[in-house]
């Protein structure tokens, strides 16, 4: 079975989610929000449905995204990469977020 592995972007933007819903909806909310996010990536790692889709999907026309994947869980979309060994999460980026501008940034990072 596969692993998730985050990147040091993805790190601290997952610790940056938990301390805004720490001071917006409390520790509860922060904690099962974090397991939720959790949850997905052993899921996408396990290759349980359902799947991930290309990022293709979110810039279609303005760039092509060879390998970066995306999973919307809750309020976040999970950027990753899909390797034979591991999920390697590129990074959580809200949708609220210019999702265009943060994959074409997000298309320079390699594991």
């Amino acid at each position: 079975m596969k692993s998730y592995k985050l990147s040091l972007q993805a790190q601290q933007t997952l610790e940056d989610i938990i301390g805004w819903t720490i001071d917006q909806f409390g520790i509860n909310q922060a904690i099962a929000y974090k397991n939720q996010l959790i949850n997905r990536l052993n899921s996408l790692a396990a290759e349980e449905p359902p799947h991930g889709r290309s990022c293709n999907l979110l810039v279609q026309g303005v760039i092509e995204v060879i390998d970066l994947e995306y999973y919307r869980e809750g309020q976040h979309y999970i950027i990753y990469r899909n390797t034979k060994k591991n999920i390697f999460v590129a990074d959580f980026v809200h949708g609220s977020r210019n999702l265009e501008e943060i994959i074409l940034e997000l298309t320079k990072f390699k594991e």
